[in-house]
């Protein structure tokens, strides 16, 4: 049984509670019970430990990455409207109930966090570097959790030690963010040599927390706080591990597809030594401990709408496979949208006559349930559905589409390819960027797909460089949880006030569609020369409020110190 895998046991997810909560009352008995697990008697053996650390892993969230970030940017969206592609488009009031859920279930895994950290001494028969290992670990989720924090809300109170409710720090008031993010990474860089280097891929340990992970979390906390000095060494100082690479087997067809498949799962293959740190799910625990999500069903349903959808904003993001930047006005029908582009489209989004789960097709002709051959854009309840038009292929198991909530696929929080293109746009921001760079970072990206190579003589017309660079991030972390984020740091707050828009609909054949005049039953915006069919209108985004998030309304009641909100939402 994987160690890591254990994080969801229901056991330990009760130890978890009771050491969150027991500290504020750990007198409320003279005398301990034995037999009893307590306070007292907790904190005696490395297995208290683990127990304790694990459940810390609780903070990474696991598939919730995507649902809650994901949904937000505009790249590969929710369905149908949902609270997060409501925050994200912009039209929310302060008082929406998952913005409320967000900061407490955070300031609950800070919790542990301290609760740990006070703790973890108390086991003195543990070795010492065993102690510090755990504290490590507990570092990195408190710094994981407030860079979360301060990306979204900006300003945040920045609570080091476990609180009881006569504190005053219960209704303390919020920290400068760059004070929040000075003391997060000082105590990272002081205690991430504790982990270990790196944990090997299928391992019984995989997904524990190590140093190549502590150290790509600080080049993104750097890098998204424009601390690029910084992020140059983090990033550097992962790929000076020298264990990590991108996963490859010499199939550019299918390489960068599998690694989010089984054919590459990190908790089960040894060869993937490119996911860093991973949230693992595991369906062949017992009963009481089985973990899994629906992430394969819902990118391929089989009898209604697909939940993640590809936008047209996306589809465009993709360069030609020689390169240049892809001209919509160059193509006629839907099958031509996927021919001739970077590689790594047809092996993130469902292309024409693939192999697929979802039943029957779009295509009245399409005999041959087990292939895609044309959007399905009618929800008869007979295959999968789509509202834009497309199908997201990354991340989609063959194996768990036709099993509702059994699929234990690893969901990636950090990969190798990060830390490189992390690498790149800062040497870019600092000024030292060179075409030897690129090549070892960019290109060793394109390489595994069989991608031409960035030239820094050779752009593609009407581009710069740091476009490409932004470009290559979208395109190689595409479904990943990062866009959000970026399109903050790097202020394109208004590509989330635009409508989200699918197919054009001058690609579709009305002859490969059912029911007769389907096209004219749905909603069409004209704009880039075509008309689109319409996801989502009414978005907006106010650069002078936006680009950070309302603070909770029950939140503000509850603590007016937190007072005034960010600016834009009073």
């Amino acid at each position: 049984m994987n160690t890591i895998n254990t994080i969801l046991h229901k056991k330990l997810l009760i130890i978890g509670c009771f050491l969150v909560f027991i500290s504020c009352n750990d007198h409320f008995l003279d005398r301990d019970p034995l037999d009893t697990l307590t306070n007292a008697n907790f904190w005696q053996s490395e297995d208290h430990l683990i127990s304790a650390a694990n459940v810390l892993y609780e903070g990474l969230t696991g598939k919730d990455l995507l649902n809650y970030f994901e949904i937000m940017g505009e790249s590969s969206t929710w369905a149908v409207p949902t609270a997060w592609r409501t925050i994200g488009g912009g039209n929310y009031a302060t008082d929406i109930s998952q913005l409320n859920s967000f900061w407490v279930s955070s300031f609950e895994n800070i919790s542990r966090c301290n609760y740990f950290l006070e703790n973890y001494n108390r086991a003195t028969s543990v070795p010492k570097e065993t102690r510090e290992r755990y504290a490590a670990e507990a570092y990195f989720f408190r710094a994981f959790t407030y860079w979360r924090l301060t990306s979204l809300f900006g300003d945040i109170p920045y609570i080091t030690k476990v609180l009881n409710v006569n504190d005053a720090d219960v209704y303390r008031s919020r920290d400068k963010r760059a004070v929040v993010i000075d003391s997060i990474t000082v105590a990272l860089e002081r205690s991430y040599t504790n982990l270990p280097a790196y944990i090997e891929p299928a391992s019984t340990e995989f997904g524990r927390i190590s140093q190549a992970a502590a150290l790509t979390l600080l080049s993104r906390i750097y890098l998204y706080n424009e601390r690029w000095n910084d992020a140059v060494s983090a990033s550097k100082r992962v790929m000076d591990i020298n264990y990590y690479k991108l996963y490859s087997t010499g199939k550019p067809t299918e390489d960068y597809c599998n690694l989010f498949k089984f054919a590459g799962r990190a908790s089960r293959v040894s060869a993937n030594k490119e996911t860093i740190l991973a949230f693992v799910y595991n369906s062949d625990l017992g009963e009481d401990a089985r973990v899994w999500h629906n992430l394969s069903r819902e990118v391929c349903e089989i009898n209604d709408y697909a939940r993640w959808m590809p936008t047209k904003s996306m589809i465009e993001a993709y360069l030609t496979a020689d390169g240049k930047i892809w001209d919509p006005k160059s193509i006629n029908t839907y099958e031509e949208v996927f021919e001739n582009r970077d590689p790594r489209m047809r092996q993130s989004i469902l292309p024409p006559n693939t192999p697929w789960e979802g039943r029957k097709d779009g295509n009245p002709n399409n005999t041959d349930i087990t292939m895609f051959t044309y959007p399905k854009l009618s929800n008869d309840k007979t295959g999968g559905m789509t509202y834009s038009g497309y199908y997201i292929l990354k991340y989609e198991e063959p194996t768990k589409v036709n099993q509702l909530y059994q699929d234990d696929n690893d969901i990636i929080m950090m990969r190798y390819a990060e830390v490189l293109l992390n690498y790149a746009e800062a040497r870019y921001k600092q000024g030292t960027l060179t075409q030897a760079t690129i090549d070892s970072t960019i290109n060793l990206l394109r390489d595994r797909v069989g991608m031409v190579h960035l030239d820094l003589n050779n752009l593609p017309a009407g581009s710069d460089i740091f476009t490409e660079i932004k470009r290559e991030r979208r395109v190689e972390l595409f479904f990943e949880g990062h866009r959000y984020f970026d399109i903050i740091r790097w202020k394109e707050g208004w590509r989330l006030g635009e409508d989200l828009l699918g197919v054009n609909r001058n690609w579709l054949d009305p002859n490969k569609l059912e029911p007769a005049g389907i096209l004219n039953e749905l909603s069409w915006k004209y704009v880039d020369g075509g008309y689109y069919l319409i996801i989502e209108s009414g978005r907006s985004f106010n650069p002078a409020k936006n680009y950070l998030l309302s603070l909770p309304f029950k939140q503000m009641q509850r603590n007016p110190h937190l007072l005034p909100n960010n600016p834009g939402w009073n």
